[in-house]
């Protein structure tokens, strides 16, 4: 099976379950070129080499005042939504030699003009089809709501018609009637043998741009807990100055080490990784990125579910203490339940 995978190129998460979802399909033996660019591209040629990953253009967030502004992205990712026949002509150069059997898109258009055009099945792969396909969490306000309703309908259209639609969310249950399929976390195989053994040493720091006015109280935290900061996700430069703040470069492995190995970890609470804490027991302290809804939305259900492992991130803040209360561990075979959903829509 030859399987063309499209992710959008930017934040880490995307990434992160394209490396698990491509490292199982390629161990069963199916082949896999990869579209994307930016932090994907890095990240996946790393992992499966150069000559596995096509680089396109995707999506992009765009900002303003240094912090994300949500007309604005809408407006400048048009032409992926209305554009998309243009854009896809390079692509599907390439595909008609490749001849792929199925196409993939996590959060990403061309896949489907991609499908459409060569007569073969769709997958969706996302997390944000929870938007339309679960009910959200409780005490949401109506702001958020509109925002989530709006934001699934043009997650949606990147993917208007999808012969398989898979959700690997945690913390979440799927309305009736949604014919999407959840399932679960959807982590690297490296987390099969993973541990969380806290050295007494350091905290992880995952973070981004938009979110550089947090640092100066990260820092504080450092100092306070009388521990090293390793931050990954920002330039080196905006770490420049804070004197327990250590920049550490894009790397998966050294990425996963210092993670393992963290304290706590002070975090963005995007989907893959909220997904990789709850498995490893790691403690939280969430900082979403300013208007980024489903960041905040994602917070609130971390607090709801598990409020001894999470918790809001503040200069003063408290570090959680997983140990107080017990959890069940979350499902986290979505790697390979996916690769067998992809298998069985290719053999019906």
């Amino acid at each position: 099976m030859r399987v063309c995978y499209g992710l959008v190129g930017m934040t880490r998460g995307h990434a992160a379950r394209a490396l698990a979802i491509g490292q199982e399909l390629l161990d069963r033996g199916h082949e896999v070129l990869f579209c994307t660019e930016g932090d994907a591209e890095e990240l996946l040629s790393a992992r499966f080499g150069k000559e596995r990953v096509l680089k396109t253009s995707t999506p992009k967030y765009y900002l303003k005042n240094g912090r994300l502004s949500i007309w604005r992205t809408v407006f400048g990712n048009r032409k992926y939504l209305y554009g998309r026949r243009k854009l896809a002509k390079p692509l599907l150069a390439h595909l008609q030699e490749w001849k792929p059997d199925v196409t993939i898109s996590d959060y990403e258009p061309l896949m489907w003009q991609a499908s459409k055009v060569l007569k073969i099945p769709h997958v969706a792969v996302n997390s944000q089809e929870f938007f339309i396909s679960s009910p959200l969490p409780k005490g949401l306000s109506l702001a958020h709501r509109i925002q989530a309703k709006a934001g699934g309908l043009i997650v949606r259209r990147f993917s208007p018609t999808a012969d398989l639609r898979i959700v690997g969310k945690i913390l979440v249950e799927k309305r009736p009637k949604s014919k999407a399929v959840f399932v679960g976390a959807i982590l690297r195989k490296e987390f099969d043998n993973l541990t969380w053994q806290p050295q007494g040493e350091h905290f992880v720091v995952y973070s981004c741009p938009m979110l550089e006015q947090s640092l100066a109280g990260i820092n504080r935290i450092a100092q306070r807990e009388q521990k090293r900061g390793k931050v990954f996700g920002v330039p080196a430069s905006m770490v420049e100055g804070y004197d327990w703040l250590d920049h550490q470069p894009t790397s998966e492995t050294g990425f996963l080490t210092a993670v393992c190995s963290a304290d706590f970890t002070v975090a963005t609470p995007g989907n893959q990784f909220m997904a990789e804490t709850l498995l490893l027991g790691l403690p939280v302290l969430m900082t979403p990125t300013p208007k980024q809804f489903e960041q905040e939305i994602n917070a609130k259900m971390q607090l709801q579910a598990r409020p001894h492992q999470y918790a809001m991130f503040h200069a003063d803040a408290q570090i959680p203490d997983p140990s107080m209360a017990h959890y069940d561990a979350t499902d986290a075979s979505g790697r390979s339940k996916t690769v067998d959903l992809i298998e069985a829509l290719l053999t019906q």
